[in-house]
């Protein structure tokens, strides 16, 4: 038999089903009995659902039904309910924008609507719930509504910790810029009051010795104009404006710092020796801020040799690989090996102080797109290292 053959056997064998059907009505009534009671099966699986409040409102809105699971979830009976419309159990301040959308579901504005809102149980306890409700024409509509409460908590309580960790980081932040503020302004000050009290020692010598007594008000002079640059360099950066870089002779600034120290290194009895490669090229950066990073790096050199007899330090310069290095090296006490990955951190201190000077420094360095690095010395001391790039000059355009 060919296929067409046999579609238009299964075609009439179909047309004459459907003509028993209609010739038999007790046997339609069974067809249509038997899908009904499987569509009631469907809801009644629905409504029993434990997850979820499922409730059907009248035309007036008031419920005419709620399933277990919402009888729970407010409190109230399914008698009690059906005295009761949805905007009943909701909070006052809550009201008119529920009116609102019934309103519009019964006036078939919309067919169906989903909202997060609200629901005031029986007892006087306000949960918060994610509510689903689709229009029947003519007759009322069907609401879903699943208790969303311990997520809204629990988002809440996520919102307050991330307040709470901003509000802790800004204190950290504040606490760490006061901190640095302060580490920075206090070294010229300290200059000033030891080169103020060496004048007046030079003072009340007989004779005065006048050119020492000069000698330390320059450097009086010399520590206050730098305060000044530090604090000027703190009131931009409060003023969000980008600090002035400028060409920097690194050989140049390197000079103007170990002049600043030198009353230091001679008190201490150092022998100091300087390695400058006269080939250095400059640099673009903030010179102050670089003049920080040196001057922390070549005071915390002549503390760390204050218990040792031998005190030697180097300060080197040198050009290569596209950037220039410079070193500052000491015969001190040294690094502890368990603290090298530790000094450049905030805070962290193996002296009397904040501990704040490394890690501004390394701030600092950074800043200018280079590295600051510690050494311990195989023997005795410690090297420190920062480099700064080289900034190639824009090819001409023609």
């Amino acid at each position: 038999m060919s296929k067409r053959a046999v579609r238009r056997k299964n075609k009439t064998l179909k047309g004459r089903k459907r003509k028993a059907s209609r010739r038999d009505p007790g046997k339609r009534f069974v067809q249509l009995e038997t899908e009904l009671q499987a569509n009631k099966a469907r809801w009644e699986a629905v409504v029993a659902n434990p997850f979820m409040g499922i409730t059907v409102l009248g035309k007036t809105q008031h419920f005419v039904s709620a399933n277990p699971t919402f009888q729970t979830m407010v409190g109230y009976s399914e008698n009690e309910l059906r005295k009761l419309t949805p905007l009943d159990i909701t909070p006052a301040g809550d009201r008119e924008a529920n009116r609102v959308l019934l309103k519009e579901l019964q006036r078939g504005k919309r067919q169906h609507y989903e909202l997060t809102k609200r629901l005031q149980r029986k007892d006087g306890e306000v949960i918060w719930v994610q509510l689903y409700v689709f229009g029947i024409p003519n007759q009322g509509a069907v609401g879903m509504t699943v208790n969303i409460t311990e997520k809204m908590r629990a988002e809440n309580a996520l919102q307050v910790a991330r307040t709470e960790l901003a509000r802790s980081a800004h204190i950290s932040r504040m606490g760490a810029m006061t901190a640095s503020i302060a580490h920075e302004i206090n070294q010229p000050l300290a200059a000033i009051v030891a080169n103020a009290s060496a004048g007046l020692r030079w003072a009340e010598r007989t004779p005065p010795h006048l050119d020492d007594i000069r000698e330390s008000f320059e450097q009086i002079g010399q520590e206050g104009r730098r305060a000044a640059e530090v604090i000027d360099s703190i009131r931009s950066m409060f003023k969000s404006k980008e600090l002035a870089h400028v060409s920097v002779d690194l050989n140049q600034l390197i000079r103007e710092v170990l002049a600043l120290v030198e009353g230091s290194i001679q008190k201490h009895g150092i022998v100091m020796r300087t390695e400058l490669d006269e080939a250095l090229v400059s640099v673009t950066g903030n010179r102050v801020q670089l003049q920080q990073v040196l001057f922390n790096l070549l005071t915390n050199a002549i503390e760390a040799m204050e218990s040792v007899a031998n005190r030697r330090m180097l300060v080197r310069s040198e050009l290569g690989n596209g950037e220039i290095r410079v070193t500052v090296e000491d015969s001190g006490s040294g690094i502890d090996p368990k603290d090298i990955d530790k000094i450049f951190s905030s805070f962290f201190t193996t002296k009397v102080g904040m501990g704040m000077g490394l890690s501004i420094c390394r701030s600092i360095v950074e800043s200018h797109g280079g590295r600051l690095s510690a050494l311990r010395a195989q023997s005795q001391g410690a090297t420190f290292q920062f480099t700064l790039p080289i900034l190639v000059p824009d090819a001409d355009p023609s």
